[in-house]
C-alpha cells in the first residue's frame, strides 16, 4: 500500500514538473537578459501574437516578427528588419546597453535597431495581445516606442494610422515587395493632408 502511494506521489510531482516547465517558460518580454535566439519566441500573454525568427516561403533569410499564434495559417503582421535580413540562424534580439531594442548578427552587427536618441537604462520589450510589441522604461513603465507606430503591410485592430500636422510624420502600411520579400515595396497606405487652394 505505500508502494502505491509513493508511486503516486511521485507520477504527480512528474506531472507538476512537466506544468511548470511548460507554463513557467512562456513569456511575453524581452530583457538585456533575458533576450531570444533565433530558434526562440515569446507570446503575448493571452497566447494570441507570437514573436521570434522566420524566413518568408521561398526563402532562406531570417527576419524578426510578429504572427498570430491561434490560427492554422502562418501570418506575419509585423516585420523589424525587413530591409535588412540574416543570411543565417546567428540572430539575437535583445535589449542594448542604450536601451534601444536590437535585431544583432552573430558577430554583434546591428542589423535593426528601434532607434531612440535617447538612452534609456533600464528598458524592456513587451508582446502585448493587441500584436503591439512596446518598449518601456521599466522604472515608470512610461512606453518610449512601438510597433503600432512602425507597421508593416499588416493592419490589425487598435493600430491606428495616423498623421503628424505639424512635422507630416506618417504611419502608415507599406507593402512587401513580393511574399518572399518583405523589403518595402512600391505600394503605401495611409493618410494625406489636403493643401488648401487661395482664392484670388
Amino acid at each position: 500500500m505505500e508502494l502505491v502511494r509513493n508511486t503516486n506521489f511521485s507520477a504527480l510531482l512528474v506531472l507538476l514538473s512537466c506544468f511548470c516547465l511548460q507554463f513557467g517558460s512562456a513569456t511575453d518580454t524581452i530583457t538585456a537578459a533575458k533576450f531570444i535566439n533565433d530558434s526562440e519566441t515569446i507570446i503575448s500573454n493571452g497566447g494570441d501574437f507570437k514573436l521570434g525568427f522566420f524566413s518568408p516561403p521561398n526563402s532562406t533569410e531570417r527576419y524578426v516578427g510578429i504572427w498570430y499564434a491561434e490560427i492554422s495559417v502562418f501570418t506575419v503582421v509585423w516585420v523589424a528588419n525587413r530591409n535588412n535580413p540574416l543570411k543565417n540562424s546567428s540572430g539575437v534580439l535583445t535589449i542594448s546597453e542604450d536601451g534601444n531594442l536590437v535585431v544583432l548578427e552573430g558577430q554583434k552587427k546591428v542589423l535593426w535597431s528601434s532607434n531612440l536618441t535617447n538612452s534609456v537604462v533600464n528598458s524592456s520589450a513587451l508582446l502585448l495581445d493587441s500584436g503591439n510589441l512596446v518598449l518601456q522604461e521599466n522604472t515608470t513603465g512610461a512606453i518610449i516606442w512601438e510597433s503600432f507606430q512602425h507597421p508593416s503591410n499588416a493592419y490589425i485592430s487598435k493600430m491606428k494610422i495616423s498623421i503628424n500636422v505639424t512635422s507630416g510624420e506618417k504611419v502608415q502600411l507599406t507593402s512587401w515587395k513580393s511574399p518572399s520579400d518583405p523589403s518595402i515595396g512600391n505600394f503605401s497606405a495611409g493618410l494625406e493632408m489636403m493643401k488648401k487652394e487661395h482664392s484670388i
